[in-house]
């Protein structure tokens, strides 16, 4: 058996039910490898040891407890398998991919040839090739969550994204639907790196009520209403009493989003977003 094929079944999980973690399973392994290999090189060689019969019995060193970090143990299972098998790496990010795209890429066939939309993924495979004039093209495979699809990214659009296009990249591409030569396929137009942020547990406004026009609390509602979501709404008040707090019922939990802040702003001004 080859080095590959007993590595396997540990980088893709087969033998999580031992107990061990994965990355401690490899090091113990990679040292069982190391004692094999040099007790068949003294065989081949006709070199016996006093101590032959201990040698022919390897030390079981523990394994460790230590494990990769997630995106290795994903990347991992996809050299191994072609797949992953703990989770998507984009299932974290999988909502705010949403927001900054207008179609899946397993929807693809369904759009007209020609159709403009913005997707998003993680680069899988990427190949570089010359066209007949000598420009550089990529042939790019970008996965997401639900499906996969191809990108061609000719010369004009390479020169301003090169950098980007890597393996493991997670790429917002805006394209043109291609359903020639049976496969659909999508053009890149544009192409930016993807940066998540974190989720905002609770969305804080501040709003000096000693200044505000009357009604404004009910128009802020009408905004958050806007933008329906998971994050609570809590409005710090200045007021002619002190500061008070007023939190927003759960009927009235928010997105938030860049449209939803400027929105807030528009209507009670910079201040109001910490």
């Amino acid at each position: 058996m080859t080095k590959r094929a007993i590595e396997s079944p540990f980088k893709c999980g087969a033998r999580d039910s031992t107990g061990g973690s994965r990355r401690g399973m490899l090091e113990a392994l990679e040292h069982a490898l190391s004692h094999g290999q040099r007790a068949q090189d003294e065989r081949l060689r006709g070199q016996e040891s006093l101590f032959a019969e201990a040698d022919e019995k390897p030390a079981h060193p523990p394994i460790g407890s230590h494990e990769f970090e997630k995106n290795d143990l994903l990347r991992l299972e996809k050299e191994t398998l072609g797949l992953y098998v703990s989770e998507h790496p984009l299932e974290a990010i999988r909502e705010q991919l949403r927001r900054k795209t207008d179609a899946s890429l397993a929807e693809l066939e369904r759009r007209r040839d020609g159709e403009i939309v913005t997707v998003a993924g993680i680069v899988s495979a990427i190949k570089q090739l010359t066209t007949k004039k000598g420009d550089p093209m990529v042939f790019m495979r970008l996965d997401d969550v639900l499906g996969s699809a191809e990108v061609v990214v000719f010369n004009s659009v390479y020169a301003a994204s090169r950098e980007l296009l890597a393996t493991d990249a997670v790429l917002v591409v805006k394209a043109r639907v291609d359903h020639k030569e049976g496969e659909s396929k999508l053009i890149a137009l544009e192409v930016s790196s993807f940066e998540a942020t974190p989720e905002r547990r609770e969305v804080r406004l501040k709003l000096d009520a000693r200044r505000a026009r009357a009604g404004i609390i009910k128009e802020l509602a009408a905004v958050v209403r806007d933008f329906p979501g998971e994050a609570p709404v809590v409005l710090d008040l200045v007021t002619s009493e002190g500061a008070r707090v007023f939190q927003f019922g759960a009927d009235y939990r928010v997105r938030p989003e860049p449209d939803f802040f400027a929105e807030v702003k528009a209507l009670l001004g910079e201040a109001a977003v910490a």
